[in-house]
């Protein structure tokens, strides 16, 4: 198998992947529960180390290019790792005519990109900015970057997931719902905030999205790797093929687990939401460790921003392709939950600097976002 000379990685994911897809294609129609269980901790394994290889050759992009461009391209490379997850879900399993001429995923973008939020800025950031304390004490990070993150996430979330909640729905649409028009409304405003935000981000105002007693490295070759660019981008083409691939025929095994469990709905967008960030969230900790909480923070928060911008735009035109119904609407709990944490990111942040009290309470909102999931 192929190997990047200079580093101990080896392209093993790919057969990973071809075995687990050749086993979920003989059992896929178990309804077994035990069986059921072990196909999705399989594919689960499959897809965390696919996922992970894709993170990996991205983050050699990363590291050549610096910041802000390494965690634009990191946080872009979870975006397509989450439109194709959903975009696999979304056409597999049953139908929206089948279901009544509702599709039976028409929430599961509304829960990913929830269920992202509440993981990565409450889970996550809690997690980091407790490792952080242990080790360091106090870390900084420039409050500008952060104020401009939140300045352009919070509008999105409530365009995306709140206003459409006080829509009563209709005959032809159910409630939490925008029509077709007002969908690709809210699919160019996204488009166009992220855009926006892109050009300070990489253009005019770079500085505020770095702080400078932590930015050291002029030559940013953190990842060592005699390839060129070609090699990798190849290897995270196939690597992402293979992720959606193990996705799609893992739909229906997932589906029928769930069933037999009686699991919660929002489960699935739980799911989803730790499959696509668990490798760049352990990155991101790798870079608090090594006391760049900056790195992380640009991570943590650009990888929210961008998935909730660009997954918008993608899933509408699928949606509409496939003449699928979407619920983008929240529950009053689940806003009441947004608007907790966007107002700790605010006190957490305020002074530049953190400590353990900020890791804790983050947790604890994401202690109780999960206690409303399972409940």
């Amino acid at each position: 198998m192929v190997e990047c000379q200079g580093t101990r990685h080896k392209e093993y994911a790919v057969i990973l992947a071809m075995v687990v897809i050749a086993f979920d294609l003989v059992f896929r129609k178990t309804t077994s529960t035990p069986l059921l269980v072990l196909i999705n901790l399989v594919s689960l394994g499959a897809i965390l180390y696919s996922a992970f290889s894709v993170v990996r050759h991205a983050d050699v992009f990363a590291h050549r290019l610096g910041e802000p461009y390494g965690s634009l391209i990191l946080s872009l490379s979870v975006v397509i790792l989450e439109v194709s997850l959903i975009t696999a879900v979304m056409t597999s399993g049953v139908s929206a005519a089948e279901n009544g001429g509702v599709s039976p995923y028409a929430t599961l973008m509304r829960d990913t990109l929830y269920s992202l939020i509440m993981l990565v800025i409450s889970g996550f950031v809690g997690v980091s900015l407790l490792l952080g304390w242990r080790k360091f004490r106090t870390q900084h990070v420039n409050l500008a970057g952060v104020t401009q993150y939140l300045t352009a996430i919070i509008p999105l979330v409530f365009i995306v997931l709140i206003l459409p909640s006080v829509l009563p729905g209709n005959d032809t649409l159910p409630k939490g719902s925008y029509s077709t028009g007002q969908l690709f409304v809210v699919a160019f405003l996204s488009a166009v905030l992220y855009a926006v935000f892109l050009i300070i981000q990489t253009k005019t105002h770079q500085n505020i999205f770095i702080y400078e007693h932590e930015d050291q490295d002029e030559d940013h070759e953190g990842v060592p790797s005699p390839r060129s660019n070609l090699w990798h981008g190849v290897w995270l083409i196939i690597h992402l093929i293979s992720v959606v691939a193990i996705t799609k025929v893992d739909s229906m095994p997932l589906e029928t687990l769930l069933g037999n469990l009686n699991a919660p709905q929002a489960l699935t967008g739980l799911i989803v939401a730790i499959l696509i960030f668990a490798p760049e969230g352990l990155g991101a900790i790798r870079a608090v460790l090594a006391n760049d909480l900056q790195r992380a923070i640009n991570m943590y928060f650009g990888s929210v921003l961008a998935t909730i911008s660009l997954t918008v735009p993608a899933v509408v035109i699928i949606s509409v392709l496939t003449n699928n119904t979407i619920v983008l609407g929240l529950e009053m709990v689940d806003m009441m939950l947004l608007v907790g944490i966007f107002m700790l990111c605010q006190a957490t942040f305020a002074s530049g600097r953190t400590n353990q009290v900020d890791g804790v309470a983050h947790l604890v909102i994401f202690g109780a976002y999960l206690m409303m999931v399972m409940s």
